[in-house]
């Protein structure tokens, strides 16, 4: 097997219903675009069939790792344990909830390959996820804006960092700021963004992760980078 160039990781919570499909797809886009990876399953504290499933799919699979944190740690938190499991010249994270095509993956790839840009990421056009997930982007997006940003999807997934962007970011929020930090802390640093549309569509299985809890959080996070708090 040809050295991964790309290697992702794939945050799953509670995921059962649609974990299987999602990796598979991921892997037949990634291989016909003939793109070398590395996929890092990282089971966050699944109380579901979860963990059992990966173990089952990495068995099979040598571009598949499978870990287990015995508790969740967060969307942060699971995100970085996986990423630090990979030495890709290419690195970043896709949702495991199924909601962004795989085919999105394959399109920020080479658009970051193409572009020879630092970051590549999805900017959602259209949302199929419901109104109060549509709020609560927009929310999140307003505030970022406040604070400099000029992406109008600052949590839009996958996003892919070369390794050496990857490093100078060096994020550590293991809660959902993670998203907002990599963004600003690339904006401190000049680097820029390539972005590719991508669509929202709802869930076929399980339940969001995101609630008001979320927002305040976020909120939160926001005011403290602002006065120069940073994780």
């Amino acid at each position: 097997m040809s050295r991964p160039t790309l290697g992702l990781t794939l945050p799953l919570y509670n995921e059962e219903a649609c974990v299987e499909r999602v990796i598979k797809d991921l892997k037949i886009c990634l291989r016909k675009a003939k793109i070398p990876s590395a996929l890092v399953l990282v089971n966050n504290g699944s109380t579901d069939s979860t963990g059992k499933q990966i173990n089952q799919l990495a068995s099979k699979d040598e571009s598949l790792l499978a870990i287990h944190l015995e508790e969740n740690l967060g969307y942060g938190g699971g995100i970085l344990a996986g990423m630090r499991q990979l030495q890709t010249p290419i690195r970043g994270w896709y949702w495991g909830d199924g909601q962004v095509a795989a085919e999105v993956v394959v399109e920020a790839y080479q658009a970051l390959i193409q572009t020879g840009a630092p970051l590549a990421k999805a900017r959602r056009i259209e949302r199929k996820d419901g109104l109060q997930r549509h709020l609560i982007s927009r929310i999140y997006n307003i505030n970022m804006r406040i604070l400099g940003s000029k992406l109008t999807d600052a949590n839009g997934c996958p996003k892919l960092f070369r390794a050496e962007a990857w490093e100078k970011i060096a994020p550590k929020s293991t809660d959902w700021f993670l998203d907002p930090e990599v963004v600003l802390r690339a904006s401190e640093l000049g680097l820029v963004w390539t972005e590719v549309d991508a669509i929202m569509e709802a869930r076929e299985g399980g339940a969001s992760k995101v609630d008001h809890q979320t927002v305040l959080e976020f909120i939160q996070h926001l005011r403290a980078w602002r006065n120069g708090w940073r994780p």
